[in-house]
């Protein structure tokens, strides 16, 4: 048997810091510098105007009354493509951050030592739709389409429209009719470098949609982006079946030995998302759940990027899995094989990035050289998330580490404050299931606080 390499990270004293050190240790490794730890360390302060001043915040929504706060969190040690990362993840679920770091300590062991992940070339295309009961608009469309100077003089029509996309080296870049049921579109796919650039390609769209109008004497139904991609992120990890193993076995044979078996059910677990609807829904759920809070974080529109990916899921006529995970055998060694396949329509620059403290130091601390970068991330955090969750349903079941990170927050619901959280989430974790009830918290709270009085 080949024994697997262990990977040097460990992420139990980072995970044991106080927000204080955990900020400080960041500054040390050179993620961020000493005004990015001032900045954080405000966010600890009474005044939430760290993160969105004030004035900002007014300017950015309607009716704006006040500010939302979630925890952000970082996932360390995701190693994708040879470099190791840090990514910030904003999440109200206690376990999301926890499961992809264990997902990514396991990646780690991988045959390559890290996940491999691969970009293609994004656009963003925009729509301007026609209603053709008769056929008639979807014709002229492709007559359009088919000559080569009205086709050049739409793509200048967009590119004028928002000129700056070309100087960053983007802009329009073809032209599609399509006919539906009842419809017909023109599509035009624009290159956004390194923005989403939904109000880029919307703009673009509008202008286009003017000329056809005048093209065609028919006024269209609407102008407006796609939230679907033609193209996906990928990634890819080839872990031995020993590195599934509880770090409890120190014995290299018992952890090839339930590694197997674990690599077996979760291979299992796997197909059976492929032959189920109900449970590909929720398998998928687990992969976005650390994807949707790094966009989440970074000021990307989440729900554009969701939308994508349960499009692509189910591109096929039937919703399937983001992700398949197979085991094979390699030297005479079990393999467990994962990959991930998912359109990731965000950016690293405009929008609320530009505006959003936060969001501007999740890109610096993830060191994202570009879009694709950060889309290979993603991809990489989505990967191991769906590990670690399939892991642990192979396993003990999902509950048992849910419930454990979940303790805090039951706590807190009932009004434990500081020290209370850590000392009343202990004392639940003494309790069944069954007995963890709010009132129960509430008593158990009751009791400390009348404890301390004494």
């Amino acid at each position: 048997m080949t024994a697997f390499r262990e990977t040097a990270f460990r992420e139990t004293a980072f995970r044991e810091l106080s927000v204080e050190n955990r900020i400080k240790t960041l500054q040390n490794e050179g993620a961020i510098d000493e005004s990015d730890a001032t900045f954080l360390l405000k966010q600890l302060a009474e005044s939430s105007d760290a993160t969105i001043p004030a004035d900002v915040a007014n300017c950015m929504i309607e009716h704006q009354i006040g500010k939302y706060t979630l925890p952000v969190g970082v996932v360390r040690g995701l190693i994708i493509n040879g470099e190791t990362r840090n990514v910030l993840v904003a999440t109200e679920e206690p376990s999301v951050i926890a499961a992809a770091c264990n997902g990514a300590r396991i990646a780690a062991m991988s045959i390559e030592g890290c996940i491999v992940a691969n970009s293609p070339q994004y656009v963003t295309t925009a729509q301007i739709a026609f209603e053709n009961t008769d056929g008639n608009v979807a014709a002229q469309l492709r007559e359009i389409v088919e000559d080569s100077g009205k086709v050049e003089e739409l793509l200048h029509v967009a590119n004028e429209s928002h000129p700056s996309m070309m100087k960053r080296g983007g802009g329009a870049r073809k032209c599609r009719a399509v006919a539906l049921n009842g419809f017909a579109k023109l599509e035009i796919d624009v290159d956004t470098c390194d923005a989403m650039g939904a109000n880029t390609v919307n703009t673009m769209g509008e202008a286009v949609k003017a000329q056809l109008e005048s093209w065609l004497g028919v006024e269209a139904l609407a102008a407006i982006l796609t939230n679907t991609s033609r193209v996906a992120t990928t990634a890819e990890v080839h872990i031995p079946a020993a590195a599934l193993a509880s770090t409890r076995l120190e014995n290299l044979d018992e952890r090839e030995i339930e590694g197997k078996r674990l690599a077996s059910r979760i291979a299992a677990l796997s197909a059976l998302a492929a032959s189920d609807t109900a449970r590909a829904a929720t398998h998928n759920k687990g992969i976005l759940n650390g994807i949707a809070g790094a966009a989440l974080a970074s000021g990307n529109d989440t729900r554009a990027l969701e939308a994508a990916a349960h499009a692509w899921a189910a591109r096929s006529g039937r919703y399937l899995p983001l992700s398949t995970w197979k085991t094979e055998v390699l030297n005479e060694q079990t393999i467990l094989h994962g990959r991930i396949e998912i359109p990731l329509q965000i950016g690293i620059v405009g929008g609320s990035i530009s505006s959003l403290p936060m969001a501007q130091l999740a890109i610096k601390i993830g060191k994202y050289k570009n879009a694709n970068d950060f889309r290979n991330t993603l991809a990489a955090l989505g990967l191991v998330q769906n590990l670690a969750a399939l892991r642990a349903l192979a396993s003990s079941g999902i509950q048992a580490g849910h419930m454990k990170l979940h303790a805090s927050n039951l706590a807190i619901a009932a009004g434990a404050k500081g020290d209370e959280i850590a000392k009343i989430a202990h004392n639940l974790l003494q309790l069944t299931t069954a007995e963890r009830t709010t009132e129960k918290v509430a008593q158990l709270l009751k009791q400390l606080r009348e404890s301390d009085k004494n």
